[in-house]
């Protein structure tokens, strides 16, 4: 922390004499800093003050000395490059701008500190903070009403909230609302000051701006301010209203975003004429915000109109439509370019398609000066590389712009993104600095290029562009290429990944999970950052997931992955006999965890950890009002029939039995849930499910009815199942290629094309398969495979991960492989697994997959690396699939060796209510039928 402002504070403390009596805990983001004796309230109205980069030393300062006068606890955001994380362009609305929180005793305290707070820092540049109100007008004092502590209660989704609690007793969740709105009983410790216009508006009201733009409607909003449509009465023409908050994105300097959006006006005057950007209008101030008025380009972002095309041409854009972009995006590089400007930040976000589909660069604050001086500015994968991750990179003041040759890079990646829909973000190697991006592109583009006719045809386009910048082309010898004329050549297989590779990746992966667990930490493996905190043992994002993984990965032979095994079902063990709130979700909540803990247990050979995993996995509540799969009573069910296949023990039968009731009663009810198309002929039970999907839906309910049903002689309950089924086929949606794809939800063209595990096809692509094997019914079959034509076609489009990536998708090729015998869907699996390995970066000399952001690594099962190690060590070893209560229960040999399964027994329960019954062979392979 020698680089951060821990030395202010240390100094204070030291001079004051409170050294010894004052404790200062350093966190990953956050100082905190607590007077002796200190006890921290559970809620009540707090202070923040804001600050910008520039004026964040003398803030704190200025305020720490204030605070520790008078004995409050307070923290701050500890290193410079967090505090303009605060006040980023792109920072969370809600938070921007917190940079010291401050804890008093009580409401008088508060006031005291509120004044002399301000005092303090009178004068000193921070920005409004939005989820709070201002002390005073122009002060950096700000308040809200909130939680003293960090939030220690899961709330229903399986997170980490923060909650107060009313007068009453009862809760609600603390909300960060980007606007002032403290919970109706809390009383403000201030009367409000007085109103402004803006201030005094009522929201959501008509907003006119500087006499004349009457503002219709928020395009979006961002920390940097609000872009609008408004309607010009001086002219009466519609317009685009960019807004620019004071202090927003303020560097060392003391500029910040209002002045790169005159900026931005400057640029547009000198590109307009040209006809590549629309026409800056008007610059005007309001209330200490700068908005910039410009032409109103109605057309789609051309990352939008991508997504359109792919859709419409299944996943692929032609050539000559491909070409043409190509052509017309080089020439208006080339426009900018002679104007004597560099783009920095060129990608399909900042260009709108015309109505003639001719694009328009728009958004334009990043443009700068050739041969001048600027701070650093771009985005990951879309900005050139070597000037975005350069030695300068968080030096914070002006660097040298980059030449043209960084725009042509840009043009390059975001030609390749809008022609394939191939993300070229790279997860940086690390340490060091890692492998040229310029060969990693080119290894993912021709990995990619046998599925893409137009990108095997620009491939060397790409390719020239992307390059090294010693070697990249320059915009003269793109156009050259993109006058000749190239053919279109036909889809063909892609590379599939070889053993030794794929031996490679799941041993450096479990390697990598062995070296980062942490036994000591509140999470055994670091959480996503992509993800709020959330339950540290569950499988989404915690400990169990992992766990089954490892569990798998020793089972299968990998025993140096043993001792990591070990220590993570220790770890769980202890864990989960701690005090908490306990879900029943199976990837949310606890049932996966108690079927990991349990399975790893029995691995090891420790049966008292299985008897404690068995009994905990009877305490998890089936009381509950989620029917689904991830949060709710089909996954708690989908974890007691696993554990009952595992056992025999007819508690387990009778709970199984427990939840299908429940989530028939659950989506039973009339009056909501999705489209229901089945017909007169099938059972309804389901349609009161909220989504489709498999995670979240009435793929993933059938499925564990459908599995109950089979298990426990329950003919009704595959019926339901066979009706959701019928319902799915009904809402389908074929393409000419062979295809087919879901809605997420009700409506049947809303969100199509989904085609991920948790919502939309390859989960429901999954239940489906299952459900023809049980009952032979053609078209189950028919769109299962028309699924998979769908997630193998769509590939190399997502991220890695499980829950909306490559390695779930995969699953399902690797189910249909199992199911039908044809290896086709085995080799679509392999080439799967190849766009994993494209993907993987160098962490200390291990090859590891990125998580679905492919900015960072991390272990989560659903988001992260686990979850792709467990499709390739099915894709390399065989067995079935985690977490599907169809899947046999054997040891790593082919034999069932588990102590707690009665040799033969199966308990199949009654048509009736919740009564185990008969046995049976409970057997679950597709011979099964006789069931029904």
């Amino acid at each position: 922390m020698a680089s951060g402002y821990r030395h202010i504070v240390a100094q204070i403390l030291h001079t004051s004499g409170q050294t010894s009596t004052w404790r200062m805990l350093d966190g990953d983001f956050w100082c905190m800093v607590t007077p002796p004796r200190h006890t921290r309230r559970r809620q009540g109205w707090k202070l923040h003050v804001s600050a910008t980069p520039l004026s964040a030393p003398r803030v704190l300062e200025q305020a720490a000395g204030v605070l520790v006068e008078h004995g409050c606890a307070f923290k701050f955001a500890a290193t410079p490059r967090n505090a303009a994380e605060l006040t980023a362009v792109r920072a969370d609305r809600s938070q921007s701008g917190k940079f010291l929180t401050a804890y008093p005793s009580d409401d008088d305290h508060l006031r005291l500190l509120a004044e002399q707070l301000h005092r303090a820092t009178a004068g000193l540049a921070g920005p409004a903070i939005l989820s709070d109100r201002r002390y005073r007008a122009d002060s950096l004092v700000h308040y809200r009403y909130g939680c003293f502590s960090s939030p220690r209660e899961l709330n229903d989704e399986g997170f980490y909230e923060g909650r107060l609690e009313a007068p009453d007793g009862t809760l609600l969740p603390d909300e960060r609302n980007p606007w002032f709105s403290p919970p109706p009983w809390a009383v403000p410790p201030f009367p409000p000051a007085a109103p402004t216009e803006r201030a005094g508006r009522r929201r959501g009201g008509p907003v006119l701006l500087a006499g004349r733009y009457l503002v219709r409607e928020a395009i979006r909003h961002s920390n940097r301010g609000g872009v609008y449509r408004a309607h010009d009465r001086q002219v009466g023409e519609d317009v685009l209203l960019k807004e620019a908050r004071p202090h927003i994105g303020a560097d060392l300097h003391g500029r910040d975003a209002r002045d790169w959006l005159r900026h931005e006006a400057d640029v547009l005057h000198r590109l307009a004429p040209q006809g590549v950007t629309p026409a800056a209008r008007d610059v005007f101030e309001s209330g200490g915000h700068v908005f910039l008025v410009q032409d109103l380009i109605d057309g789609p972002s051309l990352q939008q109109w991508a997504v359109d095309a792919l859709r419409q041409g299944n996943g692929r854009i032609p050539l000559p439509v491909a070409r043409s972009l190509a052509r017309d995006l080089t020439r208006i590089v080339g426009e900018v370019h002679a104007a004597g400007l560099v783009l920095r930040d060129l990608k399909p976000g900042n260009i709108v398609m015309r109505a003639d589909g001719t694009p328009v660069l728009v958004d334009m604050e990043c443009t700068a000066e050739a041969g001048s001086s600027a701070r650093v500015a771009g985005t990951q994968g879309f900005t050139a590389p070597e000037y975005l991750e350069g030695p300068h990179e968080h030096s914070g003041g002006p660097v040298p712009v980059p030449g043209p040759e960084a725009d042509c890079f840009s043009l390059g990646a975001t030609l390749l993104h809008v022609t394939t829909g191939i993300s070229p973000v790279l997860c940086p190697d690390s340490p060091g600095p890692g492998r040229p991006a310029g060969e990693r592109i080119a290894a993912l583009v021709t990995a990619a290029a046998p599925a893409y006719p137009a990108l095997r045809a620009l491939a060397p386009l790409l390719l020239g562009l992307t390059t090294d910048a010693g070697q990249r082309w320059p915009l003269s010898q793109a156009a050259a290429f993109l006058r000749e004329e190239h053919g279109e050549l036909p889809v063909s297989d892609g590379p599939v990944l070889r053993d030794d590779d794929a031996d490679r990746l799941i041993d450096d992966g479990l390697a990598h999970l062995s070296d980062t667990m942490d036994p000591a930490a509140a999470y055994l493996w670091p959480r996503p950052l992509s993800l709020p905190y959330g339950d540290p043992c569950n499988v989404q994002m915690g400990a169990a997931g992992v766990l089954a993984v490892l569990d798998r990965a020793v089972r299968n032979g990998r025993h140096a992955a043993e001792p990591a095994l070990r220590k993570a079902a220790q770890w769980l063990d202890r864990r989960l006999a701690l005090p908490g709130r306990v879900l029943p979700g199976l990837y949310f909540g606890r049932s996966g965890a108690a079927w990991a803990w349990y399975e790893a247990a029995r691995t090891l050979g420790d049966e008292d950890m299985a008897d404690r995993a068995l009994e905990y996995a009877l305490r998890i509540p089936l009381r509950w009002h989620d029917p689904d799969l991830c949060h709710g009573l089909a996954g708690a069910g989908t974890a007691q029939l696993h554990l009952w296949r595992a056992t025999g023990d007819e508690r387990f039968a009778e709970r199984t039995v427990e939840c299908a009731e429940s989530v028939i009663g659950l989506t039973g009810r009339t009056g909501s849930g999705v489209d229901w198309l089945a017909g007169p002929g099938h059972r309804n039970d389901l349609a009161g499910s909220a989504l489709y999907g498999y995670g979240h839906g009435v793929a993933g309910n059938a499925a564990f009815l459908l599995a109950a049903g089979r298990a426990l002689g329950r003919p009704d309950l595959v019926d339901v199942a066979a009706g959701g089924g019928h319902a799915l086929c009904a809402v389908a949606r074929w393409h000419d290629d062979g295809a087919a794809d879901w809605p997420k939800g009700p409506g049947r063209s809303e969100r199509m094309g989904l085609n991920f595990w948790c919502n939309g096809t390859s989960g429901v692509g999954s239940f489906l398969v299952r459900l023809w094997q049980a009952t032979g019914e053609r078209a189950f079959r028919e769109h299962a495979e028309g699924a998979a034509v769908a997630v193998h076609r769509d590939r190399w489009r997502l991220p890695p991960g499980t829950c909306h990536g490559v390695a779930g998708n995969a699953e399902l090729l690797l189910d249909l492989a199992d199911a039908t015998g044809e290896q086709r869907y085995r080799r679509w699996a392999a080439e799967s697994a190849f766009c994993v390995s494209v993907r993987a970066v160098l962490r200390d000399g291990l090859l590891v997959v990125p998580d679905d952001t492919m900015r960072d690594v991390c272990a989560s099962y659903n988001v992260g690396s686990a979850g792709v190690l467990d499709f390739l060590l099915r894709l390399r070893s065989g067995g079935g699939r985690s977490w599907f209560a169809d899947t046999p229960v054997t040891s790593a040999g082919g034999e069932d060796n588990r102590r707690h399964r009665p040799e033969g027994k199966v308990i199949h329960g009654d048509p009736g209510p919740r009564t185990p019954g008969a046995p049976g062979d409970g057997r679950t392979d597709a011979g099964a039928r006789d069931v029904l």
